[in-house]
């Protein structure tokens, strides 16, 4: 492979050997989070996706690195695997600290969320208007209707999911000791907009490929066999890749906006990193819906306190999978 050049945050921290990155990924020197380049790559890669480094040897430290990402802080927390007890805690620790802040910002999301939806209800009032039994018929009535709704539909879908982006890092910085409602709009950064809204279309064009592949042979064979256990099968297939998608998929918007990544190498880098403990990552997130859902039996209200700690744990799980940058404050 040769050698390799490292950015982190748009930083260069120069260029190594094979071995020296290696070396440096096992020291926490370097991320697995850390962009990648040599010669030969059509982009720049996360240095997770490099295979074909060899294991960690006895080579000095890389003369490159600068002095600042060599001494990391001692509270940093580096990659590593999902612990239950201290997601737990570190929510928990968190949202007592700050639980104020953290029902505004819940607030700010269901309101910005209700808000950005509005039109979009009404525009589908409108358009059954015209296109429901008792509609006037009038082709380009129902056409302006459809263009509207679809208008405003694609507004609401892509505010909700900036929004979302900034409301993950929200969390994340709260648990850095940072909490800020300013990180609530991140994801509407010049930087990461783009990117989230990209890898969102990555997912749904995926979604739907998945259900075309796996449904329209099964309503064929259900059509002409006169059966439902084709489609029934055929379902119960489609929630394999989707489950195991869904898991690491979740990671993906975080990494653009806290790690300014692309939405690929966000993608790949999620989906690589969940793979290796997909079932404490499943088993994180079944926890934090059951934590968040709670609230519902509190007349919806309880929400407001359930939804943001169950975040809390959540992105305590992505910080103990991923890591802290070298420029975060951390307690």
């Amino acid at each position: 492979m040769g050698t390799i050049f490292v950015n982190r945050e748009r930083q260069s921290l120069g260029q190594f050997t094979e071995q020296e990155t290696s070396n440096a990924l096992e020291r926490g020197e370097l991320l697995p989070t850390d962009l990648g380049w040599t010669e030969g790559m059509g982009a720049w890669q996360p240095l997770s996706t490099f295979t074909s480094l060899p294991p960690p040897g006895a080579a000095p430290v890389p003369s490159g690195v600068p002095e600042r990402f060599r001494n990391l802080a001692p509270n940093r927390m580096k990659p590593g695997r999902i612990e239950f007890g201290a997601c737990l805690s570190k929510g928990w620790e968190a949202f007592a600290k700050n639980w104020g802040v953290c029902v505004v910002a819940t607030l700010i999301f269901f309101g910005i969320s209700i808000l950005v939806q509005a039109p979009m209800q009404f525009a589908q009032v409108l358009m059954e208007k015209f296109t429901g039994p008792k509609g006037s018929g009038d082709v380009m009535m129902m056409a302006a209707a459809g263009g509207v709704f679809a208008f405003f539909w694609a507004l609401a879908s892509s505010v909700s999911t900036l929004l979302t982006g900034g409301f993950m890092y929200f969390f994340i910085n709260t648990l850095r000791t940072k909490s800020n409602l300013n990180d609530m709009f991140a994801g509407f950064r010049k930087s990461a907009w783009l990117q989230i809204l990209l890898a969102g279309a990555v997912w749904v064009a995926a979604i739907f490929a998945l259900i075309i592949v796996c449904m329209v042979p099964a309503v064929y064979l259900t059509t002409t066999t006169k059966s439902e256990v084709p489609i029934l099968v055929a379902a119960l297939v489609l929630m394999i890749p989707l489950t195991y998608l869904s898991v690491g998929i979740g990671y993906v918007f975080p990494l653009i906006v806290d790690r300014g990544l692309g939405f690929w190498a966000a993608i790949t880098t999620a989906l690589k990193t969940v793979n290796g403990q997909w079932f404490s990552a499943l088993g994180l997130l079944i926890l934090v819906g059951l934590i968040a859902m709670s609230g519902v039996v509190l007349c919806c209200i309880g929400l407001l306190a359930t939804m943001p700690l169950a975040y809390l744990i959540w992105c305590q799980g992505y910080r103990q999978m991923f890591g802290d940058p070298d420029s975060a404050t951390v307690d």
